[in-house]
Formats: structure tokens, sequence, C-alpha cells
């Protein structure tokens, strides 16, 4: 035993030089958050996935250097950097100086899919792909995967997802007369599938396309969303939505050649209409609109199903009736086991001098559950705007956030939760919420995700010069660690898991969380630094579950000592450190 435990040292070391900075965890104070970064110059446009060990990805722009790179870090369910402490360098290859959208998903092997843009090609921006492995591996490349053969060509906004055949299909901007969209699919290796240049999705007579979307669907299917207009960008006409289905999007599986989400005109063209899967290979897709033509725009969902039946109302269901009110940029979440879809979203009067927070809850069927006005979170106030509502669900909670932007003031970011019938669910957080970053700098773009019992929002922050900030909101309502991760009987994980204890270093006791896929023999050992056993945490036969295990070293002397997981044929070890 106590050889083996020293081959696995190494292991662990070359892990904790990896991150840098192997003591970064999750923050319990609002004030303080987790710096992913916040280096010289400024760190922008964050993006956020999953992992299934409880932790993310988070990718972002940075220009510490000259010009705008791309970065990367991976946390563990602890909130630890797994990666440089500043992030791992994608690509510093020549960009823009203005940035566009971009994209990144995680994949079934916890590996990390980016498409991003960048004029590597000469003048105009050009899409590139990238697929980083837990490790940091490139796995397509140094350089990734150049997804046009069309260098003069501006290309813009990547979109990725993930095909249910282990595939990857990504859709963007094909600027030209009129404009299209250009379609890619990678293997896993980066094989180019539709060959070397992409399919371009054609329009109609006189429509532009632009801003689409993708969610993936079965039998190694996507749902794609975009826009269509006539006349210029800055004043659209004949604006519509469509939405298809495909494996090859030269076959749709949807109408031929695509299905009208939307067909009223009246769109701003700078709003980007947004698309959710629904858990059951179907989508949602949310967007605002002024069909009435009164100057008031408000927003809609609609909900497709896998063969592209409309499940609420053509046209869409607005979130609100009332009338000579904005109802604007409505996040969304879905309950699959409910069939309930919830939304948040910003309401105004007409001259948007009053703001305030609103939610709403719709039934299978599209219809408004929480009466045709929504339910006010923050009723209309003057000197208030909110701004990037999003919400997120977990079993039967769902969980809203936003941010608070007073007018000649700063900006907060606030969560709260809510159950199925409307009522608050966390005590204690007041009328705003729970506080998830009060920090008094501005907050810029941000995105949230559920992880298992709790969720994870990481944003742009102005504190210091522009760093990217990360946060996790636990089920319970508080920020930090989640120290009780659930009932095995309730929850159960789909792999053997062995997370970073926390806090990390601690003084005297530390908690140590794992997560069992199936009935196990499970022995869970504390070593010192010589690798020699001195407690025994577990030693029985456990049911699959997620356990939370408190290790209390009042009687041990400082130092870094080895926790080792066994259960079945899985094992592994991690080191922590006890300072007194």
């Amino acid at each position: 035993m106590k050889t083996l435990i020293k081959l696995l040292f190494p292991v662990v070391l070359i892990i904790l030089g990896i991150s840098g900075n192997s003591y970064s965890q999750w923050s319990a104070d609002s004030t303080v958050n987790l710096s992913i970064c916040d280096v010289t110059g400024e760190q922008v446009l964050p993006k956020i996935a999953r992992t299934s060990d409880g932790g993310c990805y988070i990718g972002w722009f940075d220009n510490r250097s000259s010009g705008y790179a791309v970065y990367l870090q991976r946390l563990n369910a602890s909130g630890v950097k797994q990666f440089a402490a500043d992030g791992l360098l994608i690509s510093n290859n020549s960009q823009s100086s203005s940035l566009v959208d971009w994209d990144l998903i995680t994949d079934d092997s916890n590996n990390c899919v980016l498409a991003f843009t960048d004029t590597r090609a000469g003048t105009s921006i050009n899409p590139y792909a990238y697929r980083i492995s837990p490790t940091g591996v490139f796995l397509w490349g140094a350089n990734g995967v150049t997804l046009s053969d069309s260098a003069g060509t501006y290309q813009a906004n990547p979109k990725i997802a993930k095909t249910s055949d282990g595939n990857f299909v990504i859709a963007w901007i094909w600027s030209s007369t009129p404009n299209k969209v250009a379609i890619q699919k990678l293997s896993p290796t980066g094989t180019k599938l539709y060959g070397s240049s992409p399919y371009k999705l054609a329009a109609l007579a006189g429509e532009n396309f632009t801003f689409p979307a993708l969610a993936p669907s079965d039998n190694g299917a996507v749902i794609l969303l975009w826009s269509t207009y006539t006349g210029s960008f800055l004043v659209a006409a004949n604006y519509k939505l469509y939405a298809t289905k495909f494996v090859d999007p030269a076959t749709p599986l949807w109408t031929n050649p695509r299905d009208t989400v939307y067909s009223l005109g009246k769109v701003n063209g700078f709003f980007v209409p947004k698309i959710l899967q629904d858990g059951s290979n179907g989508a949602f897709f949310v967007w605002q609109d002024d069909r009435s033509s009164v100057n008031v725009m408000t927003s809609y969902v609609q909900h497709f199903s896998s063969t592209g039946v409309k499940l609420f109302p053509v046209n869409g269901s607005s979130v609100s009736t009332t009338a000579g009110m904005n109802t604007l940029d409505a996040g969304i979440a879905y309950m699959p086991s409910t069939q309930e879809t919830y939304t948040i979203y910003k309401q105004s009067n007409s001259g948007q001098t009053q703001m305030g927070v609103f939610v709403q809850k719709f039934s299978a069927n599209g219809t408004r559950q929480w009466t045709d006005n929504g339910k006010p979170i923050i009723p209309l106030t003057s000197l208030f705007s909110t701004v990037n509502q999003q919400c997120v669900t977990k079993d039967t909670a769902v969980v809203f956030l936003y941010n608070e932007a007073l007018i000649g003031n700063t900006n907060k970011l606030y969560a709260f939760r809510m159950n199925r019938a409307g009522d608050y669910v966390w005590s204690g957080s007041g009328r705003k919420g729970l506080a998830v970053s009060s920090s008094s700098k501005s907050k810029f773009t941000y995105e949230i995700i559920p992880q298992s019992g709790a969720s994870i929002v990481t944003w742009s922050d102005g504190r210091i010069d522009g760093g990217v900030y990360a946060q996790d909101i636990t089920l319970n309502g508080t920020l930090g660690i989640i120290t009780g991760l659930g009932n095995p009987a309730v929850e159960t994980p789909g792999e053997f898991t062995l997370m970073q204890n926390y806090p990390n270093p601690f003084n005297p006791s530390t908690n140590i969380s794992y997560r069992i896929s199936k009935n196990s023999f499970v022995s869970l050992k504390i070593y010192d630094a010589s690798g020699k056993e001195v407690s025994a945490l577990v030693n029985s036969e456990q049911a699959s579950g997620i356990y939370n295990i408190n290790f209390n070293a009042s009687t041990f002397a400082s130092g870094v000592y080895y926790y080792k997981l066994t259960a079945g044929d899985f094992s592994d070890v991690k080191a922590m450190v006890l300072i007194k």
C-alpha cells in the first residue's frame, strides 16, 4: 500500500503544478467571488459549460498582450483551477479590434469544444474550432480546425452543438449578397464531414439570413434557428424566424426547406433570438417583437417538438399582455418533469423611464400561469434597470438571475429561487434576492448553468480593469462550497468521482465529497506525506449516490495529506493541506 501511494504522489503533484493556484475555491463572500482571471488588460465575453464531475470550463477573450487572445480555465466542483492560474492559452492568432460572439460546449468525455473567429487568414474574420481535453491537450492540433475555405469572406458568430452520435455541428453567419448561414460538421477527430467548404443555407429571393443558433436532437440530428429579413440590417423589414432539423442540411427533416417560428415582422435587427433544448429532442425559441406596431417590444416563446410540431400558439406565447409595456430580453428555462417553462424578463414603460423585474410560467401548451401580467419581483421603479436576465432549473427548483444596473450607479448580480407555485424558497435574501456579486463595479455579459446541488455563473467584471469572475449558488441559497450534496436515494450520479476537499488549506476540519454510480464497497482513507495510513473515514458497502464526509484533523500536525477513494474498480487520490 505504501508503495502504491508513493507512485500516485507524482501525478497529484503534477496536477497541483498545472493549476498554479490550487487553493482557489468557491467564495462564500459576494464582495469577493472567484477570480477566474483579472490580469492587466481586459478579459471579456466569458462562456461557460459544465462537466460531469460538478465542475465547468470557462473561456474568454483576453488582451493582456497585444490584441485579443482566447484563454480557457477548468474548475473542479470545489472551484479549484485545474489549468494555469490565469488560464490556458488556446489561441493568440491575430484578432479583429472588435469582437463578435462565439461558443463553447463540453462533450461526453468532458473535453471542451470551442468555436471562435480571428483574422489569421487575412483581414476578414474566419471561424476556427478547437477541442481541449480535461488535462489541457489540444486534440485537434495546436491551431485547431479551419472551418472555412474562403478567407476573404466575413464570417461571424459561430455556434456549436454536439450530436447524439458524437459529432459536432457548427453554424455561423456567411456575409454575402444576400447573407447566408454556413454549416460544417466535424467528427470526433476533427475531420470535416461536409467537405472542405461548408454547406451554405441559401436564402429565398431578397432575404438575408443571420444569427444562427443550434440545439442537439435525436439520431445525430440538430435543430437550427436563424433570423431572416429584407432591407438593411439597421432597418430590418419582413423579419421572420426560421427553424429546421437535419442530419445533413441539404435534406431537412422538417418542412422543406424550413419551418416558420415567427412571421409577423417588426423586430429590431440587433436582437439575437435564443434557442434552448428541451431534453426531449425538441427546442424552445425566444425573441421579442412589435407585431402590433405600437412602438412597444414584447418577448415571446415558442416550443417545437422533435418532429417539428408547434406546441405553443402560432407565432408564440407572450410573457405578458400588459398594455403599453415593453417586456424585454427574456431568459428561459424548462422543467422536463412537469413540462413547465419559466421566464424572467425586464419590464418597462414605453419611454423606458421606469423598469422592473418580472417572471412568468407557461404550461405545456404555452398558457400563462402567473396571470397574464406576470409576477413582479421588483415592481416598476425609476433609476433602475436590469441586463441579461437568465434562469435555470434543477429537478423541480427554478433559480432566476439578473444584473441590477442602477442608473448613475453600479451593477450587482442577484439570484432568487422559486417553487412551482411562484413562492420564494430562500429566506432572508430580501426583496432583491440573494446577492451573488455585490462588488460595486460594472458587470458585463454573463452566463449561468445548473449543476448538482448548485448553479454556476460567470461574468466579465470591471472591479479592476476588466476581468472574468465566477460564483456558485447552492440550491439552499448560499454561496461557497456545497456541504450537503443531496440524498443518495434521490440523486444518482452518472460516474464515480472524487472531488477536491473544501476548504483547502484547512484547519482543523475539511469536507470530502464523492460520487458513487452503483452499489459498491467503499474505502476512503487518509495518508500522510510518507504514505502512511493515518485515518479510515469510510470502509463499508454504500448505495449509489453523492456523499459528503467531514475529516477533523485537530490531532494531526500541519502538512500535506492525501485522501484515497476506492469503490469497486475505481480508485483516485487527491492532496490537501493542513495549516495550523
